[in-house]
């Protein structure tokens, strides 16, 4: 399996899980941003294998989390074109395996350095209706020298219709190594077009690299 990695990332420690929460609130492909900050006293109890974002989904696509696992990450996203009035929900991720699963499965050695892989990418449902609701699902390996570093990975999610971007969610969130799996649900707009709807995911981190995943799903009539 080919790994993405130019270097390593540096241990930026955990997020206390009482702190300032601050969400920026963005349309993709205008020029206006919003932007926000909360501050919240409530302590926020992390479950150690899954965690869901703690924003609400907003009609034509907004900020979905502000704390997400314990970890600071606001996803930012939008809907235009033929997705335009559809809704971005809640965020959802799930570590699927730990660090020495993940290495066990890819032979991987600490000598490799930081390394990040794309292992699937699956709307859910591939054909669905207009109004109903796909859910973006992304599964990818985290690989790291040492159980306790993490990894900032920023996740994008596009998708196109005849090469045309109509919509867009992006996220940072610090990641230690396994495997990942995050869900972004998109519920479409009672008159989206029937069509095939191309997905582009990629994963990304400042000095390891960026992988690259496809998929579609179709509307019907």
């Amino acid at each position: 399996m080919n790994l993405y990695s130019t270097g390593s990332v540096k241990n930026s420690g955990r997020i206390s899980m009482r702190t300032s929460v601050c969400a920026v609130v963005a349309v993709l492909f205008l020029a206006t941003v919003l932007a926000g900050c909360a501050q919240t006293g409530q302590t926020v109890r992390e479950h150690p294998k899954t965690a869901i974002g703690a924003g609400t989904g907003v009609v034509g696509g907004a900020v979905v989390g502000g704390l997400i696992g314990g970890r600071r990450g606001a996803v930012i996203g939008g809907l235009l074109g033929g997705l335009a009035g559809g809704a971005i929900g809640h965020y959802m991720d799930n570590q699927e395996k730990t660090l020495a699963q993940t290495s066990r499965e890819y032979g991987y050695k600490p000598a490799q350095g930081t390394r990040l892989k794309i292992e699937a990418l699956r709307p859910n449902p591939t054909l669905l209706a207009p109004g109903e609701t796909v859910n973006i699902n992304l599964t990818y390996a985290v690989l790291t020298p040492s159980a306790d570093r993490l990894v900032l990975v920023r996740e994008t999610r596009e998708i196109l219709v005849n090469g045309t971007s109509v919509g867009k969610t992006s996220v940072e969130i610090e990641r230690e190594g396994g495997t990942w799996k995050s869900i972004v649900p998109i519920t479409l707009p009672a008159d989206a077009p029937p069509g095939t709807y191309r997905v582009v995911a990629s994963i990304e981190s400042a000095g390891v690299g960026k992988d690259v995943e496809e998929s579609h799903f179709k509307v019907q009539p």
